[in-house]
């Protein structure tokens, strides 16, 4: 559902215009101004390829002040100090388009890709060289975007710059309501809404149209609220044991979490919601979604996994031919047992949870 624009007025003016807000837009700044003083052709350029290093690691491990990057790939961006250098200069040197900049830079074969440098670092450093004109593009960008109901509609054909390029014009149209606000506060305002809970709660309010309730509705509501914070607690604590026991764990192959720039395959951020765990299986390198079941109709589950499923081949295995997915419950309802008997490549697992008291003598 798309808010209206007055709507995300209303959450600018919460999120961005607020004086509470005022201590995060200045450690924003104050970042953009460190990050400004190399993030610029002529300075790469005259860096020597020891300075150039140190800069980026810096850049690298702080997550630019705004968003952590995957360090698996560190040191592969600047295993070549040579070709880093030349990328970083082709990258910030905007007498050349900005599609032919991105899809050299984030495309396989393009001549100025290096395995590690993807969108969100890339784009990251763009935002740095001048956040006037240009903004990061990371999951979190997708995730706010599609909260507010703004993400741009990408056709099949659609390469990385012409991607860029609509979400740069999804953006532009959010800042026009809030003139005075740069990029790096319309980052800040997308990371808020689709991820603190703050902002999920202010979007929910907008969208329910702040209803009155009466004191018994009061009182169901809270229930409500007590049991979710319940069930997610519940949540959390499986998922966290599965991804510390993930190589334990006989799922009948061999499968890896996956990893990538912006992050581990736990709550795997996606624009239509994040994925419990994804991962790869080692031998046939397929993509595996995981969904647990919390409790949930089997409707639910599989229409989850399956959107999921439909969104990881779109978007992540591409060349790969399958994508698989594991329910995980701790029940098998009738609803969930006939629909997987149509579906060859979902499989289910149930868990069970055992908990013993034993009286200690002295």
């Amino acid at each position: 559902m798309k808010l209206s624009d007055q709507h995300i007025k209303l959450l600018l003016e919460k999120f961005v215009n607020a004086p509470e807000s005022q201590q995060w837009r200045d450690q924003r700044k104050s970042d953009h101004f460190l990050w400004d003083q190399w993030v610029n052709q002529e300075t790469v350029q005259k860096l020597s390829d020891e300075e150039l290093k140190q800069r980026f690691l810096e850049y690298f491990h702080a997550g630019a002040g705004r968003h952590p990057f995957n360090h698996i790939y560190r040191d592969r961006i600047i295993r070549d100090p040579k070709k880093f250098r030349d990328t970083l200069t082709f990258l910030l040197d905007e007498t050349i388009s900005l599609k032919e900049r991105i899809n050299e830079v984030l495309n396989k074969n393009g001549k100025h890709h290096i395995e590690g440098l993807g969108r969100g670092l890339t784009t990251s450093l763009l935002m740095d060289l001048n956040p006037q004109q240009y903004v990061t593009w990371n999951n979190k960008t997708d995730k706010g975007l599609e909260t507010l109901g703004c993400q741009p509609s990408f056709e099949r054909g659609d390469d990385w710059g012409t991607k860029y390029e609509k979400i740069l014009e999804a953006i532009r149209e959010i800042q026009s309501l809030n003139p005075q606000s740069n990029f790096l506060e319309i980052d800040h305002f997308l990371h808020i809404v689709a991820v603190e809970p703050e902002g999920q709660e202010a979007v929910r309010a907008l969208v329910e149209g702040k209803e009155v309730l009466t004191e018994i509705e009061t009182g169901m509501h809270q229930i409500q609220e007590e049991k979710g914070r319940m069930e997610f607690a519940m949540e959390k604590y499986l998922e966290e044991f599965i991804e510390a026991n993930f190589d334990k764990i006989d799922f009948k192959r061999k499968l890896l979490l996956h990893e990538d720039e912006e992050g581990s395959g736990r709550q795997y951020p996606t624009p239509i919601g994040n994925i419990d765990l994804l991962a790869i299986d080692k031998n046939t390198e397929e993509f595996v979604v995981f969904e647990l079941k919390k409790g949930r109709s089997g409707d639910i589950v599989v229409g989850q996994i399956l959107r999921y499923m439909g969104w990881v081949q779109e978007n992540l295995a591409k060349e790969r031919s399958r994508v698989n997915g594991i329910i995980i419950a701790n029940d098998l309802d009738k609803k969930l047992e006939y629909a997987l008997k149509m579906i060859s490549n979902v499989e289910l697992f149930i868990y069970s949870v055992s908990f013993e008291l034993t009286k200690v003598s002295y």
